[in-house]
């Protein structure tokens, strides 16, 4: 984890092997020119307009996939926390959106593009089917992840950048109580997991992340 300076750090030694069997994958999230040009604020207005629809359509599912987890906790404190992430979730990213849409001329989508689609169908089968510490990890990285990743894309922005009120959200310090909270919650799920449960949370963990690096790449290939 040399090259990232975590502002979120991991809760104990089991969420800092979480995130450094997907160093890779999240470099190249930190690294991707999606978030590179959201820095310099070049990004085109076309790719932002495609991820911010498809972001409004993800969250809607992503809030499902908190909710069933939630019925699953096993414990009155992440069932309380679970279920507060499937609503206040959804309302930052609602009144992030409400804010951005007309800012950026955005009309939502009725289709969920392929990259969306996929990620959501993930989310919702790990949350139905797999196992509890698979469902919670799954969810993970769309907030750790995002979190470091739009904090360090934050600290490089230019001065007047287009997309302040976008990277200013992710920089919120209630936000960030927020994915500390599920660090601590994963920590104390993985340090009750066997080897054979720890080794499929890791590849849950990084498939996440992928589906992450997939939604950056799909929207700066967009075009209108």
């Amino acid at each position: 984890m040399q090259n990232i300076q975590l502002h979120n750090e991991p809760a104990g030694q089991h969420t800092r092997k979480l995130w450094e069997k997907a160093h890779q994958v999240i470099e190249e999230i930190v690294h991707h020119p999606f978030c590179k040009r959201l820095a310099d604020g070049t990004l085109p207005y076309s790719a932002f307009r495609h991820y911010l629809g498809q972001d409004s359509l993800y969250i809607e599912q992503d809030a499902r996939a908190f909710a069933i987890v939630a019925g699953r906790s096993p414990d009155s404190a992440a069932f309380a926390f679970f279920l507060n992430m499937a609503k206040d979730g959804l309302e930052i990213e609602r009144h992030l959106h409400h804010q951005l849409f007309p800012a950026f001329e955005v009309t939502q989508p009725e289709i969920m593009s392929e990259a969306c689609a996929q990620y959501t169908e993930f989310l919702l089968g790990k949350a139905l089917n797999a196992s509890y510490p698979e469902a919670v990890v799954a969810l993970l990285p769309c907030f750790w992840v995002y979190r470091e990743t739009g904090l360090r894309i934050r600290e490089n922005a230019t001065s007047n950048n287009p997309y302040r009120l976008w990277l200013d959200t992710y920089a919120d310090e209630i936000y960030g109580e927020y994915v500390n909270q599920f660090i601590e919650i994963t920590e104390v799920i993985m340090s009750k997991a066997n080897p054979i449960a720890l080794e499929q949370m890791y590849k849950v963990f990084i498939h996440s992340c992928i589906f992450e690096k997939a939604f950056f790449s799909e929207a700066i290939n967009a075009k209108e």
